[in-house]
């Protein structure tokens, strides 16, 4: 019996190391997100006749700049649809409605394209969230996108809801 149990203890302490390294392993998150997802709507017919009318689920992701492991000035944000994906870097200037600039950007749909200058820009909704740094959920985050996936003129809005990872 005295033998049984000692192999016992053995394998429970094999195990329980065997755990800690593994945990110990895995590295750890880089930065704060948020995650979640919603949709977005065409506003004009300059969205319908580049492939973009209609109603389009999204999946969303969102580094606020100033959370904890993000950088000090520059948000980073993804929106992720069925086809392709939007990834997009701006400066939130201080929380302010105003208009956002991209300051960065590639869109993959079938192979990746960023463009030098980005032209896409969008403004936080009047009645939307604006997300700052300490925020845990942003339940109406909402976005009016111009010369949305580089198309003149096309102006698209984005209604998401996200929560912190």
């Amino acid at each position: 019996m005295t033998a049984i149990f000692a192999n016992a203890i053995r394998r429970a302490t094999f195990g329980g190391m065997a755990c800690v390294a593994l945990g110990a392993a895995t590295p750890a998150l880089a930065g704060t997100e948020l995650l979640g997802g919603g949709y977005l709507v065409s506003r004009n017919s300059a969205c319908e006749q580049n492939g973009w009318g209609g109603v389009h689920q999204v999946l969303a992701r969102f580094e606020p700049q100033g959370a904890w492991g993000n950088q000090p000035d520059i948000s980073q944000m993804s929106l992720l649809f069925g086809t392709g994906t939007i990834a997009f870097t701006f400066n939130n200037n201080g929380r302010y409605r105003s208009t956002q600039v991209i300051e960065s950007a590639t869109y993959v749909w079938n192979g990746p394209y960023s463009p030098e200058e980005p032209t896409m820009s969008f403004s936080w909704y009047y009645y939307g969230d604006i997300p700052g740094r300490w925020d845990r959920e942003l339940d109406q985050l909402i976005l009016e996108f111009s010369n949305f996936n580089e198309h003149e003129g096309c102006e698209m809005i984005a209604y998401l809801s996200l929560h912190r990872n």
